[in-house]
């Protein structure tokens, strides 16, 4: 702190430490592409590698600091669980369609 004689006005510098936001961010495009990829048939098998990244991205984002990107990192989260969950209901719908028509 400095006190200007002249004015007698008070400078405060206040040092902000950078925020990483990098994983946050990172999981974040990864589960929003995996909700869009999920659903296009045979592409969608990408889904399977970004879905389950972006949720781990996410997790670790969150494990850090409050203020640093946790609310990106929460949804996050939740975009690449959504995507999961796509994949999974794929494999669902597949194995029982296969299984209507092995019956037949």
């Amino acid at each position: 702190m400095r006190i200007d004689p002249a004015t007698g006005a008070t400078n405060v510098y206040v040092q902000v430490a950078p925020q990483d936001t990098a994983m946050a961010v990172s999981s974040l495009v990864l589960g929003v592409f995996a909700i869009c990829v999920v659903w296009i048939p045979f592409f969608g098998l990408i889904a399977w590698i970004l879905a389950p990244l972006g949720l781990i991205l996410g997790l670790v984002a969150m494990r850090r600091p409050a203020g640093s990107g946790r609310g990106v990192a929460i949804a996050g989260v939740v975009c690449s669980s959504i995507g999961l969950l796509g994949c999974i209901a794929w494999v669902v719908l597949i194995g029982a369609a296969a299984s209507v028509s092995v019956g037949t």
